[in-house]
């Protein structure tokens, strides 16, 4: 039997051998689910900086060439040594050094793949413009594993073509079954990272659930109610040194070597801030993936920022809201219009509620406090269950469970400040 799939193996041409592979590919990630690791490279001397420097440049030149006339999509972009690149009012022909060849093509493909995305919106009534060339590029695809780019787990190296061997922190999250794909070389104003794509099998990602169903509630007081009782609230608002460098910004004479220091210094605070806002999103996701089913309402955070900008914004819990359908397995997102808040989660009736009234009381004897009534309600509506029906859903206690997983989950990040029902 081996001895037959090695005759046919050797009997198949190339273009059918890479599509057998790409069969075999799609077939197995069918069980598999990506999850992409963040490594930094570490130890990076001023001549290791240059030459990482370059390759961005030369990614932009390359970039800005195809750009500028995609008729060139149509030349190999594997072959291509030298662009043309604007220097004032004339033009200067640049070689390209550092970039492999399969760099090139990916970032070939990546401007296809912007081409046809804009054709697609057109097709649909949007009003879009061309493509213009960009300041800046900050990130590289490195496509294939192996040939672009390769780990080596035991010396906590990475491979990359033609620009050398480095050292990364973080290769340990990296789990012994993972397959590893894909990865893109990003450029931060904290350092250069390889964002590293791996499939794992579904089994990896099961949990012991602590509850079968739970409500979600968002808020601007607390971000997060629910139906159980549990009250979540983070906020990560400005620092004092990224105020004292916008101030110091505004002072600067522009187009100064200063002003270019000082921005690369707002960016790097602005990425700290962001680190944190997304710590404390992935803390919660956490802990909701826990429960079998998660009912929340898809609000309009945008337009809360007109009243409540602050402490939208430092909270980021509109990134948290469109994170929720792609990360839970089995998210059920309520209509946007429906009077959750207002409704009586007992009997049904509609009341008229302002801000400055916390509780909510109904002639049926139900009294609660209104972001849990709206969080028992969204997941009454969620769940497709009437009034009568929802009988077993009377204000259902935080389990122990619950309570420990939150503690465990929630309480690691200092940022999160989680309310217990008394």
């Amino acid at each position: 039997m081996i001895e037959k799939f090695k005759y046919e193996l050797q009997n198949m041409t190339k273009a059918e051998r890479i599509k057998d592979t790409l069969r075999k590919t799609r077939e197995r990630r069918k069980t598999q689910r990506p999850v992409v690791y963040q490594l930094k490279l570490q130890n990076l001397f001023r001549r290791v900086r240059e030459l990482l420097k370059r390759a961005f440049l030369e990614a932009k030149w390359l970039y800005n060439w195809l750009v500028s006339d995609t008729e060139r999509l149509n030349m190999p972009a594997n072959k291509i040594s030298a662009v043309e690149v604007k220097v004032g009012e004339v033009f200067e022909e640049r070689p390209l050094t550092v970039l492999g060849s399969q760099v090139k093509q990916e970032i070939a493909d990546r401007l296809r793949d912007n081409l046809r995305a804009l054709g697609k919106l057109k097709e649909n009534g949007h009003k879009v413009g061309a493509l213009k060339p960009k300041r800046f590029v900050n990130s590289i695809p490195l496509k294939q594993y192996g040939v672009t780019y390769s780990l080596d787990l035991t010396r906590n190296r990475v491979r990359i073509q033609k620009l050398g061997e480095f050292r990364v922190l973080g290769l340990h999250q990296i789990p012994p079954g993972a397959e590893i794909a894909s990865a893109v070389l990003v450029r931060k104003p904290s350092g250069y990272y390889l964002h590293v794509t791996c499939y794992l099998p579904g089994e990896h990602f099961s949990r012991e659930p602590v509850g079968k169903a739970v409500g979600v509630d968002f808020g601007v007081d607390s971000k997060l109610t629910l139906s159980n009782g549990l009250k979540v609230d983070f906020e990560m608002r400005e620092t004092p040194r990224l105020k004292r460098l916008q101030r110091r910004l505004a002072r600067t004479k522009k187009g100064s070597r200063n002003r270019e220091r000082i921005r690369l210094l707002l960016r790097r605070e602005h990425e700290k801030l962001n680190n944190k806002r997304r710590d404390a999103q992935n803390k919660v996701l956490a802990f909701l993936r826990l429960y079998e089913v998660v009912v929340f309402q898809d609000d309009c955070v945008k337009g809360w920022a007109v009243l409540f900008g602050r402490q939208v914004h430092s909270s980021g819990i509109g990134g948290l809201k469109s994170r929720l359908r792609d990360s839970l397995e089995t998210p059920v997102a309520v209509e946007r219009f429906e009077p959750t808040t207002k409704e009586c989660f007992a009997c049904g009736k509609r009341h008229e509620l302002s801000l400055s009234d916390r509780t909510i009381e109904c002639d049926c004897g139900w009294k609660c406090d209104r972001d849990v009534n709206a969080a028992l309600v969204i997941l009454k509506k969620g769940l497709g269950l009437g009034p009568d029906q929802a009988v077993g859903l009377d204000r259902p206690e935080l389990k122990p469970p619950e309570r420990e997983a939150a503690a465990r989950i929630l309480g690691s990040n200092p940022y999160i400040r989680v309310s217990f029902p008394q």
